[in-house]
């Protein structure tokens, strides 16, 4: 867990080329998100509201339909980071293709960080959503 602007923020990296919800490969792929997502989350964060960033890194330029990818994701997360993926106020996710210079707006230095390691992969970095005062 890392704090984001007095936010906690729970972040792990799920490696290789992800899988859409409508994929045969699907189930193999929440399988693997779940076992990784464990690791980081003992307990679902809370009753309330959470915000879901997803930053898929990737060495093939072919486009990629990140909608399919963040359901099948928000599917596999259900039980472990929260109850039911109803409870997502918002989701996020970017597409980078790393054969070309990265420019990461906003983002921590952690994003890329992985790119030693691995050359295809998911970042997942999930929020309990905090309103604001006025």
């Amino acid at each position: 867990m890392i704090r984001v602007e007095k936010i906690p923020e729970y972040r792990f990296v799920v490696p290789g080329k992800p899988e859409s919800f409508r994929s045969r490969k699907a189930s193999r792929y929440k399988k693997l998100v779940r076992q990784i997502a464990r690791k980081c989350l003992a307990k679902p964060l809370s009753k309330g509201e959470i915000n879901m960033i997803l930053d898929y890194f990737h060495t093939n330029q072919r486009r990629f339909d990140m909608d399919n990818v963040s359901k099948c994701i928000l599917d596999a997360l259900n039980g472990i980071a929260y109850k039911d993926d109803k409870s997502v106020r918002w989701q996020t996710s970017v597409s980078h293709f790393v054969g070309e210079p990265l420019s990461i707006l906003g983002g921590p230095v952690d994003l890329v960080k992985p790119l030693k390691k691995y050359d295809t992969y998911v970042f997942v970095r999930l929020r309990i959503h905090q309103k604001l005062l006025p």
